[in-house]
């Protein structure tokens, strides 16, 4: 695992999988919510254009978020501890638009209700088997008869 290369992958799997489950803190209750993510490992920030509304509201002030990124086609999951704040960076948010956001927000990237989350991601962790559906159903079933989990790719890492 010593050229296993941890943040690349990590991003790549962002990348490639896009929607996310973006998890905030509130007066100690956790709250998630799917979302799409546009990460940008250039800028070390990962993006999200949203409504201003509760969630907004819970992370003002670089709150830490948890975000969760799952590749079932590639038996690869992904979680992100960063910390969030929301801006309104009209030229990111015009930057970023598509028809997904225009769908969810139809008054536009220009709108005083939309906003732009911007996670600065300190650490990830990535589960990554490697191996075809196939190969990990028999690897759980000699793991069960041996009483030895499986061996699979887990690494944690600095972002």
């Amino acid at each position: 695992m010593s050229d296993y290369d941890a943040a690349g992958e990590i991003w790549a799997t962002m990348d490639k999988v896009r929607n996310s489950m973006f998890t905030t803190e509130e007066e100690g209750e956790l709250h998630s919510r799917p979302m799409a993510a546009y990460p940008a490992r250039d800028e070390h920030a990962i993006y999200f254009v949203s409504r201003t509304d509760h969630k907004v509201r819970e992370i003002e002030g670089g709150s830490p978020v948890n975000l969760s990124f799952s590749d079932n086609s590639n038996n690869t999951w992904v979680s992100v501890f960063g910390h969030a704040r929301v801006s309104q960076d009209r030229t990111k948010l015009r930057e970023l638009w598509s028809n997904w956001a225009e769908a969810y927000l139809p008054q536009g990237p220009d709108a005083p209700d939309v906003a732009l989350i911007t996670v600065t991601p300190v650490s990830g962790k990535i589960w990554d088997s490697a191996s075809s559906k196939l190969v990990q159903v028999a690897k759980t079933l000699v793991a069960s008869a041996r009483q030895v989990p499986p061996k699979d790719t887990v690494a944690e890492t600095a972002l």
